[in-house]
């Protein structure tokens, strides 16, 4: 019994634990304008941003494409018995029902098609990366799918995953903040503090200037585990490594905690479009091991 794992580019796994774990990405799809991309695949990182700031249009996200899930299905279902699709929030995104119809059309086009599952992460960013690594290891580990899928459900559970914006107007623009309340936070300057709840978006609370929001994002998802002594804070940034590593000093300045594991790495393109430049995010893992 094979299992492969594939999952989102909206995970923002580093290329070197896509390669050290065999995982699989299907590109998020990147529009401006009428210009069209596909994450990973024909822009980078660095071009999205040379873009970013020099475009007059403002970026948009879309699904991963039928044709895209598709054909890695195809490839997969090829090299393994079973595939687990672990795929950003369902409550933030269409990429689950892209998924269900992709798996739809393979199970009728293939003969003797592998089985595929369609695993919603309820999560973003990171918390879907760590989320398909841990599937990856028990898979190499010789786990089938259906022993896979508790095992995830449970160490999703225990996931926290927040986010702070450095300027609300990406947040508006994207349709996930009301206009009434994008003024009153510019005028206030209140930055949310926003967390995912049944993998929905959902401000926690917001609090006075960048800085604060920063430290508060960690606070949040801190108390909300219980305030452990061991865990993995992974710190995600839309250039904005000022404010990760500010983030990362207080961690351990203020908690001291007995054993933990701190990273810094980018944003990728998904949730930059949404939250624009200066973005932090934080997902915080007590339960796994180190990884970086």
């Amino acid at each position: 019994m094979t299992v492969r794992i594939m999952t989102d580019s909206a995970a923002d796994i580093s290329p070197d634990l896509i390669k050290k774990y065999n995982l699989s990405l299907v590109p998020t799809v990147i529009r401006f304008g009428d210009e069209i991309y596909y994450e990973g695949i024909d822009i980078d990182l660095e071009q999205y941003y040379e873009k970013f700031f020099s475009s007059k249009v403002y970026p948009q996200t879309a699904n991963p494409t039928l044709y895209h899930q598709y054909e890695l299905f195809e490839k997969l279902g090829n090299e393994a018995d079973e595939v687990i699709n672990i795929v950003i929030s369902s409550g933030i995104s269409g990429s689950f029902n892209t998924a269900i119809n992709a798996r739809r059309r393979y199970e009728k086009k293939v003969k003797n098609p592998s089985k595929i599952l369609i695993y919603d992460s309820k999560l973003a960013t990171f918390g879907i990366g760590v989320i398909s690594i841990m599937a990856a290891e028990l898979a190499e580990e010789g786990l089938s799918a259906d022993e896979i899928i508790p095992k995830l459900d449970e160490y999703r559970d225990k996931l926290e995953v927040g986010f702070t914006v450095a300027d609300l107007k990406y947040l508006h623009r994207g349709g996930r903040l009301s206009r009434s309340k994008y003024w009153v936070g510019k005028i206030a300057d209140r930055k949310p503090v926003i967390v995912f709840e049944d993998g929905k978006m959902d401000v926690a609370k917001t609090v006075k200037g960048h800085e604060n929001a920063v430290i508060e994002s960690f606070e949040y998802v801190y108390e909300k585990t219980g305030r452990p002594n061991t865990f993995n804070a992974y710190i995600m940034h839309a250039k904005n490594v000022d404010s990760a590593k500010l983030l990362k000093d207080y961690i351990d300045d203020r908690f001291k905690p007995e054993e933990h594991n701190i990273s810094i790495d980018d944003l990728g393109m998904a949730v930059t479009t949404h939250t624009g430049p200066g973005c932090i995010g934080i997902c915080l893992d007590t339960h796994y091991k180190f990884l970086k």
